[in-house]
C-alpha cells in the first residue's frame, strides 16, 4: 500500500491546491498529533482546511479530524504569525520533496517549509527563510538545523532527470546485469510510477537488465531511448494542466498473500473479499492500470483525501479479515493433528501385527537366540564382553549372530533381524524381544498392542469428531464476533459531547462537565448558551457544569437541577474525601471572562456576576450504565423514556435555594448567617404538603407538592467586628481633621447594621477618597465641558462626587432592606446593576477527581449540532432497548443513581477502594452475566474499549448489586 507522496505526486497537487488556495487568509490552525496539523482558510462564507503531515503528505480535507483540545507549542507559533495572512503562493522547492508555503508578503511575509522525505519536518520562517521554530531539529552534514539559522532554500536539488552524456557515463562504467530500476532509479526524480510510465513508452521496463553493448554506436543509442523516456518524464512533471486523479483498487489476496492463505469462501458459499485503496496517482498515467480497478476523481487533491482519510477503516477491514483467517488456519491446524494422530496410530498396528507375525514364522530361529544370549549371561559373563563374541562370530559367518541386532540387558531385551521365510526380497524388520518372555509369549505382546491400538483408534475417533466440532463452533463464533466488532466499530460514531463528562437528565436534558481546566475553558467559551444553566460545587477540583437548554424560554425542572448538582459533586474531590459539598446555580449570562480591572483569570476560572442558587445536599452516589444508539425506524417506540415537567409561573421560583453571593476578596469572617424561613401559608392545614412542612408522616406516593425554602442573609456582626470598625472609623476622622467632634451616637439599630453590612466592596472607600480628592477643586460646570470632550457618559459615573454615590447605595440598601425579599428575588427580575456582587471561580481538577483527564484520549469530531439537532440527537439513545429495537452501537455513560432508574444495564457505584479499571470491568462482565441480556447487547457491549469504559470514572469507587458467578 502507497503511503508517501512522490516527487510527481507533489508537483500536481502543489498545482490543484494553488487554484483553489491562493489568495485565501487563514483563519485558524489546529494540531491532531506531533506531526499532523490543520489550517483553516476563510473563504467566503465557507471554510477550507489543508492538511499537512511531516514527512508524509499534505492536502485539503473535507472529513473530520480529531482535534487536540489544547494546541501545542508549535501550533501556537503558528498561530502567532500566521493567523489572518493570506496565502500568497506554493511553490516547490527545486526538484526535492519540498514544499514551500509563503503567508503575507514582502517584509511581512512567512514562510512555512514541509520536508516530505526521511523523516519529515515543518519549518516556520521568516521572509529571510530565517527559521523561527521547526519541529525537529537536526544536524543535515555540516549544516545545523535548527532556530535561528537560515534554511538553505539554494542547496536543493535543482533538476528532475539526467543528461544525455550522464545517462552514457554510466552505461559506460561497465555496469551489466544490472536492471535499470537499480541503476537509474535512485538518480531521478519521478517515483516508481513515473519511472515505470516513461519506460514503457519506450518498449523498456524498470525491470530490464542492461545488456552487454558490443560498439559504441550501440551503447549511444541505448542511451538515447533511456534519455527520451527521461525527457517524457520531465515534460510530464512541468506540464501539469490536467489536475484529475484516481485510485487503485485492490483485493485482499492480491499480492502479500500465498493461495494456501486465503480465507475461502464464507459460510454462506461467497466467495467475495473486500477490496482496498491500494495507491493514488495523477490521471496522466491511468492508462497503465486495469480500468475495472481504477476510481477517478474529478481532482488529485480529492482523490489524495480520499485515500488517507479511509485508511483507518482500511486497517479496521484488514484486522476482520486477518481475524478470520486466523481462526480457520486454527480449525484447520487442529484437523490436521487429529488427522496425524490417527494415521500414527494405524501405521503402529500395522507394524505390531507384522513383527507377531515374523516371531510366529521364525520361532524356532527367535527361540535359539534368545536361549544363546540367556547361557551367557547365565554363566556370568561381562556384559561388554558377550557384545564383542557376538561381534566376533558376526564376522566369521555365524547365522545366529547375524540374526542378533543389538543388546539392551539393562532393560533384559535383544534386538534381532526378521523377515518372512518365504519372501525373498523382503527387507528385515526389527524385532525387539523380551529375554523374560518365550518367542511365542513375544508375539503374544505384540498381538496385544495391536489390538490395544486398534481401541484407541476408535476412542480417538469418537473424540475427534467431539473435538472437531467443538473447535469449529468455536470458531465460527470467533469469526462472527470479529465480523460483529468490526461492523459496530465502523457504525461508531464519535458524538460531540463524549470528549467531556457528561449524561442525559431523566428529563431529557444533556449535562456537560469538564475534565480539567482546559475543558472547563472549552465548555464556557464554546458551548455555553445565555440561557443555559451553569453549576459548580464548593469543593476542590470541582468541574464546571452546564445544562443545555435547547428551549430557553422554558424553565429548567428542579430535578434536572438536583440531578448535575450531584453529579458536579460526586466529580469533585469531594468523592475521594466522602464529605458532601454544597453546590450552586446560575444562568449563562452570568458567567463571564472579563476580570475586574486590575486582576487576572487564570484558564479554567470566570466571574460569576449576581446571585447564585443554592441547591440541597446530595448523596455521593453515582451508576454506570450503557446507552444504545437507535436507527431512525425504532425511535418512535422510546418516545416518552425522557419526558420533561414544564414548570408554571406559581412553581418558578422552586428550583433551588437561593442567598446572596458574597464580595469575592471578602474574608471568611465576613459572611453572614444563614437564616432560613419556611413559608407555609400556601398550605392548608392537614395537607400533604402541611405534613411534610411541619416533620409530620405522610404517605410517600402522595406528597409530590412542592414547598418553598428561601434562605436570606440576615445582616448581624459580631461585637468585635463592630468594635473594630467603629475604631477605624474614628482614625479616618483624626486623620483629616476637617470634622469636629460628633457625641458618641447610641448602639446602632438592626438596619443600621444591614446598612453596614451591605457596605460597597473592600477597596471601595479607598476609590472614591482618591477621586474626590482629584477632583475637589472641579466644578459642575468644568464637568460637563470634560464629559462633552470625551463624548461618553461614563465619566459620570466616576466624576460624580461621593456623597451622591452614597446616598444612592443607602438608598438601594433601605429599600431592599424595607422589601424584605432581596435575598429571595429570582435574579431575572434584577437589574445588573442593583447591587452586583463579583465571585472568581477557580476550576482546578484535582488528578483524583478529574479522572485523570491528562492520560485519555480526547476526540472532537464534529462542532455543536442546532438545539433542534441536539434534541433529535438525544432522542436515538436509550438505556432501556427493546428486544425488536434495531441497536447500532453501545456507549458507556455515568450519571447520578436515580437517572439509570429505567437503564437495563446498570449498577451502582460509591466512594470506594476499587480502582477504575478494575471496577470497570467487573461491571462490564456483570452485565454480561445479565440473564435478560439478548446476544447483540452483549455484543455491543463487548465491542466498547476499555479505555471508553473507565474514562468518566470520578475516582475509586465500592460496586453494588453486582452480578457474581454462580459457584
Amino acid at each position: 500500500m502507497k503511503n508517501r507522496l512522490t516527487t510527481l505526486d507533489i508537483a500536481y497537487l502543489i498545482e490543484d491546491i494553488r487554484r483553489k488556495l491562493v489568495g485565501l487568509r487563514v483563519d485558524q490552525i489546529y494540531d491532531i498529533d506531533k506531526k499532523t496539523y490543520l489550517i483553516r482558510f476563510a473563504k467566503s462564507g465557507a471554510k477550507v482546511v489543508l492538511l499537512l503531515e511531516s514527512g508524509t503528505r499534505f492536502h485539503t480535507t473535507s472529513f473530520e479530524w480529531p482535534k487536540n483540545p489544547a494546541p501545542s507549542g508549535f501550533a501556537m507559533k503558528l498561530r502567532k504569525h500566521l493567523n489572518n495572512k493570506r496565502l500568497e503562493k506554493i511553490t516547490q522547492v527545486g526538484a526535492d520533496r519540498i514544499v514551500d508555503m509563503q503567508f503575507g508578503m514582502d517584509t511581512f511575509a512567512h514562510h512555512v517549509i514541509l520536508e516530505l522525505y526521511d523523516k519529515g519536518n515543518i519549518l516556520l520562517t521568516d521572509n529571510s527563510y530565517k527559521i523561527l521554530n521547526l519541529l525537529r531539529p537536526r544536524v543535515a552534514g555540516e549544516e545545523r538545523l535548527a532556530a535561528h539559522e537560515t534554511y538553505a532554500v539554494d542547496k536543493a536539488k535543482q533538476t528532475f532527470a539526467l543528461e544525455e552524456s550522464e545517462v552514457v557515463d554510466i552505461l559506460k562504467s561497465g555496469v551489466t546485469n544490472k536492471t535499470l530500476r537499480e541503476l537509474f532509479m535512485s538518480k531521478v526524480e519521478f517515483g516508481p510510477a513515473l519511472f515505470s510510465h516513461v519506460l514503457k513508452a519506450q518498449q523498456l521496463t524498470p525491470q530490464t537488465k542492461i545488456p552487454t553493448f558490443e560498439s559504441d554506436g550501440a551503447l549511444i543509442e541505448y542511451a538515447g531511448k533511456i534519455h527520451k523516456a527521461f525527457e517524457d518524464g520531465c515534460k510530464i512533471l512541468t506540464d501539469k494542466s490536467n489536475v484529475e486523479g484516481f485510485i487503485l483498487c485492490a483485493s485482499a489476496e492480491d499480492s502479500k498473500r500465498k493461495p494456501q492463505e486465503s480465507v475461502g469462501e464464507n459460510k454462506d458459499g461467497s466467495s467475495e473479499t473486500p477490496t482496498f485503496y491500494d495507491q493514488f496517482h495523477p490521471a496522466v498515467l491511468v492508462e497503465d492500470y486495469d480500468q475495472e480497478k481504477v476510481v477517478r476523481f474529478e481532482s488529485f487533491d480529492i482523490a489524495v483525501d480520499e485515500f488517507f482519510s479511509k485508511v483507518e477503516s482500511q486497517k479496521l477491514d484488514m484486522k476482520q479479515l486477518n481475524q478470520e483467517k486466523d481462526a480457520i488456519r486454527k480449525l484447520e491446524k487442529v484437523k490436521l493433528d487429529q488427522q496425524k494422530r490417527l494415521d500414527e496410530l494405524k501405521v503402529g498396528q500395522e507394524m505390531d501385527r507384522r513383527k507377531a507375525e515374523l516371531i510366529t514364522s521364525n520361532l524356532a530361529i527367535v527361540e535359539m537366540a534368545m536361549n544363546a544370549i540367556r547361557k551367557l549371561v547365565a554363566n556370568q559373563i561381562p556384559w561388554e564382553t558377550i557384545d564383542e563374541q557376538i561381534k566376533e562370530a558376526r564376522a566369521t559367518g555365524d547365522p545366529l549372530a547375524s540374526l542378533i541386532s543389538e543388546l539392551n540387558l539393562k532393560q533384559n531385551s535383544i534386538t534381532i533381524l526378521l523377515k518372512d521365510p518365504y519372501e525373498e526380497d523382503e527387507d528385515p524388520v526389527k524385532v525387539s524381544l523380551d529375554l523374560n518372555l518365550s518367542a511365542y509369549a513375544n508375539a503374544t505382546k505384540y498381538y496385544d498392542l495391536k489390538k490395544a491400538s486398534a481401541k484407541k483408534e476408535e476412542r480417538t475417533l469418537v473424540s475427534q469428531e467431539k473435538a472437531l466440532k467443538s473447535t469449529e463452533k468455536k470458531t465460527m463464533a470467533s469469526i462472527k464476533e470479529a465480523q460483529t466488532i468490526h461492523s459496530i466499530k465502523k457504525a461508531r460514531k464519535v458524538l460531540w459531547f463524549e470528549k467531556f463528562r457528561w449524561f442525559i437528565t431523566s428529563e431529557n436534558y444533556l449535562v456537560l462537565g469538564g475534565r480539567d481546566a482546559q475543558q472547563n475553558e472549552l465548555l464556557v467559551k464554546k458551548y455555553m448558551r445565555p440561557r443555559d444553566i451553569y453549576l459548580h460545587a464548593d469543593a476542590h477540583g470541582a468541574p464546571s457544569v452546564i445544562i443545555k437548554n435547547d428551549n430557553p424560554e422554558d424553565q429548567v425542572p428542579p430535578k434536572t437541577l438536583n440531578e448535575s448538582g450531584g453529579f458536579g459533586v460526586c466529580c469533585s474531590g469531594s468523592w475521594d474525601s466522602k464529605v458532601v459539598s454544597s453546590c450552586w446555580w446560575v444562568w449563562g449570562d452570568q458567567v463571564s471572562k472579563s476580570a475586574p480591572s486590575g486582576e487576572y483569570l487564570p484558564s479554567g476560572s470566570f466571574m460569576i456576576r449576581g446571585k447564585k442558587n443554592y441547591l440541597p445536599p446530595c448523596q455521593l452516589v453515582l451508576g454506570f450504565g450503557f446507552l444504545f444508539r437507535l436507527t431512525e425506524d425504532c425511535i418512535e417506540a422510546h418516545k416518552n423514556e425522557r419526558v420533561r415537567r414544564h414548570l408554571t409561573s406559581e412553581s418558578e421560583s422552586v428550583m433551588s435555594i437561593q442567598e446572596e453571593e458574597e464580595e469575592i476578596e471578602m474574608p471568611d469572617e465576613e459572611f453572614p448567617d444563614t437564616h432560613v424561613e419556611v413559608d407555609i401559608g400556601g398550605a392548608q392545614k392537614g395537607s400533604n404538603r402541611y405534613k411534610g412542612l411541619m416533620g409530620l408522616s405522610a404517605d410517600a406516593g402522595e406528597s409530590n407538592e412542592e414547598f418553598m425554602v428561601t434562605a436570606t442573609p440576615t445582616a448581624i456582626p459580631s461585637l468585635q467586628k463592630l468594635k473594630n470598625k467603629q475604631k477605624k472609623a474614628g482614625k479616618n476622622e483624626k486623620a483629616q481633621g476637617k470634622k469636629p467632634q460628633e457625641p458618641p451616637k447610641p448602639p446602632p439599630k438592626q438596619e443600621s447594621l444591614d446598612d453596614s453590612q451591605k457596605s460597597t466592596k473592600r477597596g471601595h472607600h479607598g476609590r472614591k477618597k482618591k477621586l474626590k480628592e482629584k477632583y475637589k477643586d472641579q466644578d459642575e460646570e468644568e464637568r460637563l465641558l470634560k464629559m462633552q470632550l470625551l463624548r461618553t457618559g461614563a465619566i459620570a459615573g466616576v466624576a460624580e462626587g461621593s456623597e451622591s454615590r452614597n446616598d444612592s447605595d443607602d438608598a438601594n440598601s433601605d429599600s431592599e432592606n424595607e422589601n424584605g425579599e432581596g435575598g429571595g428575588k429570582n435574579i431575572r427580575n434584577r437589574k445588573p446593576s442593583e447591587n452586583q456582587e463579583d465571585k472568581t471561580v477557580p476550576e482546578q481538577n484535582s488528578a483524583g477527581a478529574a479522572g485523570g483527564g491528562g492520560d485519555e484520549e480526547i476526540v472532537e469530531v464534529e462542532e455543536e449540532p442546532a438545539a433542534e439537532s441536539e434534541i433529535d440527537l438525544l432522542k436515538t439513545l436509550t438505556g432501556s432497548p427493546l428486544e425488536q429495537d434495531e441497536l447500532l452501537y453501545a456507549i458507556p455513560v455515568i450519571a447520578p443513581y436515580a437517572t439509570l432508574q429505567n437503564y437495563k444495564f446498570r449498577i451502582k457505584m460509591t466512594p470506594g477502594t476499587a480502582k477504575r479499571g478494575k471496577a470497570a470491568k467487573t461491571a462490564l462482565e456483570s452485565f454480561l452475566r445479565d440473564k435478560e441480556a439478548t446476544p447483540r447487547e452483549k455484543d455491543l457491549i463487548k465491542a466498547v474499549k476499555d479505555q471508553d469504559l473507565a474514562r468518566n470514572f470520578p475516582g475509586k469507587v465500592k460496586l453494588s448489586n453486582v452480578i457474581r458467578d454462580k459457584k
